[in-house]
């Protein structure tokens, strides 16, 4: 394997550190969810805008057919759904629980990407994936004898499938449109789902103070431009299964982060876990099946 193939890998890995500091961005903020969704995504907006009209990536909603345009859409309200689901969760339950569900979204995706987009599904990824969902049970179980939050559980759970299937849209669209236009329009819509739904809720968008609106900037741009945006970028080059289940180790560092800014301590049952899902996700991506329409880096 060429180094060049190796980078989807590295962004991955990168991704995945940055994307483990939202729960504490969300955890930090005190204002609503929807709130914090919409500045999240309209930070985010703001910040991709230069390099957007820069170059002209908005040519490129010409040459896509209608259809696309609207699944990207779709998959920004998606988006959406999943953060405003997730954040309340966190509201809930722990920050284990909440990531540990969440990421068991891995699951899902290899079922559906599997029904929808014909990816593989071999012995050996099977493997991989129950090996990593063991992880996530024991985490779960052990985070679950010292709380009793069902609500918050299964909003966590939903948010998790809500994820997949945006995961399983932006998998068949990165492989036709180039990363800038598809996040632009993308993190537009989820940012104009947000705002409705907070005009409609009734919450204010102008009084929660300069430390809120910084947390939130520092939630657009750590897990998002250098989480989400990483990995949409591999999206075009890796399978949704690899990168769901490589997700699974963002509660890992998740809680690591918990222990460090918020005292979060979990048990040695939680560390037995990340030591199974960190198992599962070498099994599956060392092993990944060979694909003939995979895409290649050029």
């Amino acid at each position: 394997m060429t180094q060049t193939r190796r980078n989807p890998y590295i962004f991955i890995a990168i991704s995945i550190i940055n994307l483990s500091f939202a729960a504490i961005f969300v955890r930090l903020s005190n204002a609503p969810f929807l709130i914090i969704g919409f500045y999240r995504l309209f930070f985010t907006v703001l910040i991709l805008s230069p390099a957007f009209i820069y170059t002209k990536s908005w040519k490129k909603y010409y040459t896509i057919p209608k259809k696309t345009l609207f699944s990207i859409i779709g998959a920004g309200a998606l988006l959406a759904v999943h953060f405003s689901l997730w954040f309340v969760s966190l509201e809930y339950t722990s920050i284990a629980s909440s990531m540990i569900l969440v990421d068991t979204n891995a699951i899902f995706i290899a079922i559906l990407a599997y029904m929808l987009l014909k990816e593989s599904l071999t012995r050996r990824r099977i493997i991989g994936i129950m090996t990593a969902f063991i992880g996530v049970i024991v985490i779960a179980i052990t985070d679950w004898s010292y709380y009793t939050p069902i609500f918050g559980d299964i909003l966590a759970l939903f948010s998790a499938i809500a994820f997949s299937f945006y995961l399983l849209v932006g998998r068949t669209i990165r492989q036709k449109l180039d990363l800038l236009p598809y996040i632009f329009l993308l993190y537009s819509s989820c940012a104009i789902t947000f705002f409705f739904a907070a005009l409609i809720w009734g919450y204010p968008f102008f009084s929660y103070g300069l430390t809120e609106y910084l947390i939130i900037l520092g939630l657009a741009l750590i897990p998002t431009i250098f989480g989400h945006t990483l990995y949409n970028w591999a999206l075009k080059y890796v399978e949704a299964t690899i990168v769901g289940v490589s997700l699974l180790a963002e509660p890992i560092c998740s809680i690591l982060l918990g222990i460090w800014i918020l005292g979060e301590i979990p048990s040695y049952l939680v560390i037995l876990g990340g030591a199974f899902v960190l198992s599962g996700i070498y099994i599956t991506v060392r092993f990944k099946s060979k694909n003939p329409k995979q895409a290649k880096i050029e």
